[in-house]
C-alpha cells in the first residue's frame, strides 16, 4: 500500500491506491499527502491544516498505521498490540534529529494502539531476507534505496543461525528517490512557477528574490503541498502583487493554478515517470497537458547525473563509512545486493560497478525483501 493519505475533509480519510482514486474522482478537492514520513526528523515541521484544524505529523502517521492495524486484525481475527517497524539506517545525519524521528514514529505507533513497539533497520531486514537464499559463507553488502533514504548493511552469511555479531556495519544517508525527483523541479521546471521572481515591496527601495524557504517547498514532492497553507499562500500573493516583471506575475498565476486546481500530485507523478524513463533511456520528454499549466521539456540522462553530484557524493560517503566501520576493503565484499527503485538509476549503478564489478551485483524486489526480512527478525 503506497504511503498516501487523502482527506476530502477532516472527518473522512482514504489510504494507499484508494486515496489516489478518490482524489481523482473528487476532482482533486481536499488534501492529499505523500512521503510524509520524510518530515520526521524536522523539528520545525509540526503538521498541516485541514479545514482550519491542525493535524500533527505523529497523528498523520498514526492514522495510517491504525488503518493497517484494523485491516490486519480483520484478517487474523485477533487484537494486535505488537508492531515491528522498519526504520532507515539514518533518518538524519544529525544524531539528535535521528533520535527525534524515532521518538515521533514511536508516538505514531502508540496513537494507533500498539503497546509493544520494535524498530529494525530496513537494510538489516533486507539482509536477513537475502541470507535465506545464500547458504554459502559470504560477506555481503546490502544497498537499500527508498524514497527518502539510502541505507547500507554489511554482514556475514552462512549456514549457521543468525547472530548479531554477523552484522559488521549499518550506515546510510537521508537522500534517495525523492531527492532525485526534486532535481527536475529545482534545475528546470520551477522557473515556470515563479521561482526566479524579483519583487519590491511598497515604500521600500530594496529588491528581493523569492525566499529560499518557499523555493524549497516548491521543489520537493513532500513539501510542495504546504504552499497551500494560509501564511505561505498569502505571502506568495503579496509577492505576485509586487513582482517587477509581468512575466513573473504570470508564472505565479501558474503556481496558484497548480495549487488551487490540485495538480501538484499529478505534476510530480510525471516527474517520477521521467526519472524512471531516464534509468533506461538517454533522453525523454516531460509532458504535462493540464489547461494553463502546459509544460513540455526535454531531459537527458547526463543532465540528471550532473545535477545529482551532491546526492551521489552523500551516497558514496555513506557507503565508504559502512566499509570503514566494518574494517573492510571493497575487495573483501563477495556479493552486492541492491534493492529499491532508485537503485536502477545509472549513476548509482555506476558507483557500485566501479567499486565492486558488475559480476558481484544482484537485485531483488524492494518491498518483498524488507517485509520478509522484518518477519525474519522476530522469529
Amino acid at each position: 500500500m503506497r504511503t498516501l493519505l487523502y482527506f476530502p475533509s477532516m472527518d473522512e480519510c482514504y489510504y494507499g491506491s484508494e486515496a489516489l482514486q478518490k482524489y481523482i474522482e473528487n476532482e482533486m478537492e481536499g488534501r492529499i499527502f505523500r512521503s510524509f514520513k520524510s518530515h520526521l526528523p524536522n523539528k520545525n515541521y509540526l503538521g498541516s491544516m485541514i479545514d482550519n484544524r491542525i493535524l500533527n505529523l505523529e497523528t498523520m502517521i498514526g492514522i495510517f498505521l491504525l488503518e493497517i492495524k484494523k485491516r490486519a486484525e480483520k484478517q487474523t481475527n485477533e487484537k494486535l498490540t505488537h508492531i515491528v517497524l522498519g526504520k532507515p539506517a539514518r533518518y538524519s545525519m544529525d544524531v539528535i534529529e535521528d533520535e527525534f524521528a524515532i521518538y515521533r514514529m514511536n508516538k505514531a505507533a502508540e496513537y494507533a494502539g500498539f503497546t509493544t513497539i520494535e524498530f529494525v533497520p530496513e537494510p538489516l531486514a533486507a539482509a536477513l531476507d537475502f541470507r535465506k537464499s545464500k547458504k554459502k559463507k559470504k560477506t555481503i553488502l546490502i544497498g537499500d534505496f527508498g524514497g527518502g533514504t539510502s541505507d547500507f548493511t554489511i554482514l556475514n552469511i552462512s549456514k549457521k543461525d543468525f547472530q548479531k555479531s554477523d552484522v559488521l556495519a549499518i550506515d546510510g544517508c537521508p537522500v534517495a528517490g525523492d531527492a532525485f525527483d526534486s532535481l527536475f523541479m529545482s534545475h528546470r521546471l520551477n522557473i515556470g512557477f515563479g521561482a526566479k521572481t524579483r519583487y519590491q515591496m511598497p515604500m521600500s527601495n530594496n529588491v528581493f528574490q523569492m525566499p529560499y524557504a518557499v523555493i524549497e517547498r516548491l521543489n520537493k514532492p513532500a513539501h510542495i503541498v504546504h504552499l497551500k497553507e494560509k501564511e505561505t499562500y498569502n505571502f506568495i500573493k503579496e509577492v505576485q502583487k509586487c513582482a517587477l516583471q509581468t512575466s513573473d506575475q504570470e508564472k505565479l498565476d501558474r503556481l496558484f493554478i497548480l495549487i488551487e486546481d490540485q495538480q501538484i500530485f499529478p505534476f510530480f507523478e510525471e516527474i517520477e515517470n521521467v526519472k524512471k524513463k531516464l534509468s533506461s533511456h538517454e533522453s525523454t520528454k516531460f509532458q504535462f497537458n493540464y489547461p494553463d499549466l502546459e509544460t513540455f521539456e526535454d531531459f537527458k540522462q547526463n543532465e540528471m547525473n550532473a545535477w545529482a553530484v551532491n546526492i551521489l557524493t552523500d551516497i558514496q560517503s555513506a557507503l565508504d563509512r559502512a566499509l570503514a566501520s566494518a574494517k573492510l576493503e571493497y575487495s573483501d565484499i563477495d556479493s552486492v545486493f541492491l534493492t529499491g527503485g532508485t537503485a536502477y538509476v545509472p549513476a548509482i549503478q555506476k558507483i557500485f560497478i566501479d567499486r565492486f564489478g558488475s559480476q558481484k551485483i544482484e537485485s531483488k524486489n524492494f518491498f518483498h525483501s524488507i517485509l520478509s526480512g522484518l518477519m525474519e527478525s522476530v522469529k
